[in-house]
Order: structure tokens, then sequence, then C-alpha cells
């Protein structure tokens, strides 16, 4: 049977990721970043891209979760033999314990248990160089393990395992063990990654299982910083400890999903690697850090968002690496097959040298957003702010490439005209609240009424009685429902209200909506219903006084979470499959976005700063 999104969880130490299967196989990893190459793929192609899995050798089902308040996977077999668990887990430590031993750059743990009975279990080891395309070459190590060397990257293997494993292969490329525990005894694997010769190579009788206690500990202490006590609130938990799977510790920044090329369309080419920073995702992003009480990741983002931008600056790009990096090229790799034969697979992503006018807007109402933090901004920020002022006074009139970074011809985007309009207005609020006197707020203030008046006559249509995709146009584009999120016009307003009515009556397919519908995007096939336009949906919803409609949706979306609660970027509304890169960063902040406002408009109270 071929596997589904919602079969897998994702593990991780806010740096690097792998996703665990409720089969007990590592299918996706990439090592030491969250963009390096992978070294198991088997998720874009089974039989070339490498894995790494624990199951019994007989006929099982399994189900899989996580810990409470935790990113330790558990995944429960069940066979006639008897039933076994597994706890998978990147190690992740406090900076106190890190302090306290010397530890190798990554390591993932695997503790396989049995609860009753006698299970016989098979392993395989079957690690790949660069995305699959070559075999690794395995060396037995013997008590330090089983290495994989490729360039400066050290891949240690290690087992509880009494017999040891098996290289198998004429070419060493793989490594296997079959073996049987019983009732009260478990084995552990470690996989650890190092940078540095000789490798740390982690112990594991006497420490592995305190590691693992010490990471269950790290993320059960992290999620208690959340000061959200409301509706939903298990899955607004769940949503932050995803965030922070997709946060970059070293740097602050915070990618869009840890996958790349996962179908938007089985089958089609809209396969995009998402292992990179969106600046669009920045306004969202750091009113969830803030209103949930993430502090100190809401510093370090805003931080990232500064400084990764400077090589670009005052100008800003669509999309960043980790570290800033602002050229990301789109490569394709021709010997994966792809996720349920869906190629091509990419990496690097074309976005990158878009002009997307909306991200002005917001980056400076994510650092609006952020504001109730900060007592003040250094004056190289200041300056930078006041560019991004001066780059929409500048351009808020030229066409773009729209939030979607649609690869056809420029347009004039409605979405991007508002979120100019935002950037002003945070701008103008900014430079009021910090009293920057060299702001140009009489300038500032005229082109915002400027940027208001055409959007409202020539981003509504009044014979369609909505707000359309582009201006003088006659297509929807659920990118409108961010207007009234951002402060732009009320949700109750006519204007919105009718809005709102035909994106549901145009846009939707059993009540899922998409992003757009009959528009010539510079692509061939079609996408699934995009996750975070359907939150934002919901938000409106509440905001438009429709309560009970409102979280008649919102539960309705919560039923396409997988099993382990986690969300993609879209949804088809045809099987109920998850679709597009997956766990989707975005779709998250919509749901967490979507229940602090429905929490507000049920007790009255707001969600607080």
């Amino acid at each position: 049977m071929a596997a589904k999104l919602s079969d897998y969880a994702l593990i991780g130490n806010s740096r690097a990721a792998a996703l665990v299967s409720n089969k007990g196989s590592v299918d996706w990893c990439c090592l030491p970043e969250f963009d390096s190459p992978a070294i198991f793929a088997a998720l874009l192609d089974p039989d070339f891209g490498g894995h790494f899995s624990l199951a019994p050798t007989e006929t099982f089902t399994s189900s899989q979760n996580y810990l409470p308040d935790s990113n330790v996977v558990e995944t429960r077999f069940r066979s006639g033999s008897g039933e076994a668990r597994l706890l998978d887990a990147f190690v992740a430590l406090s900076e106190a314990e890190k302090a306290r031993s010397l530890f190798p750059d990554h390591e993932i743990l695997r503790v396989l248990e049995i609860i009753s009975g006698e299970v016989e279990f098979r392993m395989e080891y079957v690690p790949r160089v660069f995305y699959g395309k070559e075999a690794a070459t395995l060396e037995d190590h013997r008590k330090l393990g089983i290495q994989v060397l490729w360039k400066e990257h050290i891949y240690t293997l290690l087992s509880t395992l009494e017999n040891g494993i098996i290289i198998r292969s004429k070419t060493n490329d793989q490594a296997a063990a079959t073996f049987s525990l019983r009732a009260g005894e478990r084995v552990i694997f470690s996989l650890s990654y190092s940078s540095q010769s000789p490798a740390i190579v982690p112990e594991l009788k006497e420490t592995a299982l305190k590691r693992l206690q010490l990471t269950n500990q790290y993320w059960e202490n992290w999620i208690k910083q959340c000061k959200y006590q409301g509706v939903y609130q298990h899955m607004v938990k769940r949503s932050a400890l995803t965030l922070k799977l997709l946060a970059h510790a070293p740097s602050g920044a915070i990618i869009a999903a840890p996958t790349t090329s996962l179908p938007e369309e089985l089958g089609g080419e809209r396969n995009w690697d998402y292992r990179f920073c969106w600046l669009r995702d920045a306004s969202f992003t750091t009113r969830v850090l803030v209103k949930l009480g993430f502090e100190e990741e809401a510093h370090a983002y805003m931080d990232w968002i500064l400084h990764a931008t400077r090589l670009t600056q005052p100008e800003l790009q669509v999309v960043y690496s980790v570290f800033g990096h602002s050229f990301l090229q789109e490569r394709t790799l021709s010997w994966l097959a792809g996720f349920g034969k869906s190629r091509p697979v990419r990496i690097g992503n074309g976005a990158h040298d878009q002009f997307q006018l909306d991200v002005y807007g917001e980056v400076l109402d994510a650092v609006y957003e952020y504001a109730p933090l900060a007592k003040g901004f250094a004056r190289d920020s200041r300056k930078f702010l006041l560019g991004l002022g001066e780059i929409i006074c500048r351009q808020w009139n030229q066409p773009d490439n729209g939030i979607w970074e649609v690869r056809s011809e420029n347009t004039h985007h409605t979405h991007s005209k508002v979120m100019a309009w935002v950037g002003l207005d945070r701008l103008i609020k900014l430079a009021e609240k910090y009293n920057w006197k060299e702001a140009p707020l009489a300038r500032y203030r005229a082109i915002s009424l400027k940027i208001r008046s055409e959007v409202e006559a020539y981003g509504f249509n009044e014979a369609l009685g909505s707000y359309t995709r582009a201006f003088n146009g006659g297509t929807l584009d659920a990118s409108s429902l961010v207007f009234p999120l951002m402060g732009y016009c009320s949700a109750d307003s006519p204007r919105m209200l009718s809005t709102i009515r035909k994106i549901k009556e145009q846009l939707t397919n059993r009540d899922l909506v998409y992003r757009y519908k009959h528009v010539d995007d510079g692509l061939q096939g079609g996408e699934g219903a995009f996750g975070i336009c359907n939150f934002w949906l919901a938000e409106n919803l509440v905001l438009a006084g429709e309560i009970r409609e409102a979280q008649t949706v919102f539960e309705a979306l919560l039923q396409y979470a997988s099993p382990a609660g986690l969300l993609a970027e879209e949804f088809d509304p045809a099987t109920g499959a998850l679709l597009g890169n997956y766990p989707q960063g975005f779709t998250h902040i919509g749901l967490i976005c979507t229940a602090l406002t429905l929490n507000e408009a049920l007790t009255g109270k707001e969600t607080a700063k």
C-alpha cells in the first residue's frame, strides 16, 4: 500500500528533522540542517531513497501519536505474537545539560520495548548519499558503530543488540538485523551525526534512556510557557510544538515545512522545496508567538528578520534560507520517482528572484505585532524599516507575482496593494509609538489614502460583488480573506460580507476553500484546497459574528489532521488526503490564529500579549 502523509509524524531538534511512519520507518531525514541533502528519502522514492526501519516480521497493525506535551513519537505495534512500542526522538537537551558532557551534533534515538508476548523484529538501515543519488558505503567499527563517511559528514549507527548488526550486500551499502524480544525487554538504536573527526560516539547502555527522558522533559518544559488556556487547547499546543520543530534554533528562522516536493496534486508538477523561510508568513507567525507567550522565539524570529535580509536591504526577497542566503537555485533530482510518482522532485526554490509586494506589509506588520515586547529599535533597524516604507511608496503601483508566487505574467494583485497599505499603516503607528522624527508621516498618509482609493475603485467588482484577485478583474482569490485580519476593513462590512459569500460559492469544493480557480498561474494541472485559506474563512466568520458556523468550519478542518495531529499545506476534497509539503507551518499558524479569535469571541477576553 502506498504511503499517505497522514501515516507520518515529525521528530526534530530545531535544527534538523525526520519523518517517521506508523510502520516504524524513518523515510525522510536531512542532516545536519533542514535543507541539507537527505540521508533517507524513501518518502520520495521507496526503491532508491533510503530508509531506517524497525517493524515486526509478521503481519501487524500499528498506531502512532506523540507523548503528551512532547515531540517524542510513540508507535504501537500489535501482532498475533504480542504488542510492542517504539519511541522515536531527536535528542533535544537544555543548555545546562549540554554543558555537562560531550554530545554529537545530532542524535536520533529509537527505543523499542515489548509490552506483552514475544515479537520478532526486523531492522533495516539503508542510508543514501545526496537524496539517493549514490549508495552509501558502510564501515563496521564494532563498538564504535557502523559508520558512513561522506565529505566532512560522519553518520554512526549504534545498537544494544547482543548479536549486532550485519552489513549486507556486495557493495556494503545497507545493514540489517532480525531479533526477538520478550515482554519487558528492550533494544536501543542510535543514529548520530558529527561533522568532526573523530566523531563523538554517544553511549547507549548506561545513558541513552536518560537522554530520551531529558528530551521528553525538554519538550514538556518548553510547552509550559504557552499562556493559552482556551478552547481547542490541545490542538493549539500541538501546533505550537510543531512550529518549534520548524524553528531553526541557531538563527531564529522558522521554515515553512521540513520537506521538499510533496505534490499539491498526485502525479502533478506542483512540487516545491519548502525547507526555507517565507517572509509572507512573518506577520501571522509573530502574532502567534507573541500571543501564546513564546517571547524567546519571538525575539529570535524578529532578529532573524532584521538581520537575514541584510544582503538585500532595503529590498526584500520572497524567501531566504535559515542563514539568510538569498540565492536558492532551483534544481531537479531526476533520479527520484517522487511521492506517488509525482515528478519533478525539486530542491531550491525559484521564488527567490520574484517580486512580491505584499512581503513589505507582512514584515512591517510582524514588527508591529512584536512591538509590545520591544522598548525600541536600534538605529540600523529603524533605518531598515523606514527603507521598507520607501520601497512601498515607490513600488506600490507596480505589478508583482503576488502572495501565491505565480509563475505567469506579473499583475496588479489586490491583496498585494492591501498589504502595501498595511505596511504604511504599521509604519505610521510605529513612528508615532517610538517618536521616529525622521519618518515622513505626511507622505505615508497620503500614499496610504491613494492605495485605499485604488483598491476600492479597481479591486472590488461591483457586478460580481467581491474583492477580486487583480485590479479590474473578474476572478476571486482567497487572499481577500486576509483583509479583515489585517485591519484593512471589518469582516462584517457590506463589501467583505459579500466577498466571503462569493468565496464560499465559487472557491469551494465540498466546503473546502481553494486559493483561486480558473487562473493561468504558469503551471499545468491543479492543486488541493489550501489549508490556511480555510482557517482564514473560519476566522472571518468569527469576526463577522457567525460564531456557530465558524466553529463548524473549524472543527471540520481538524478532522483532516493526521492521527499525530499534523496538517499539510493542502487537502484533497474528494478523498480527504493531505497534499503538499508536510507538516506545513502556515497551516498550523492558521489553526492557532483561528482558535485564539474563536476563544476571544466565546469568552469576551482577548488573549493576553
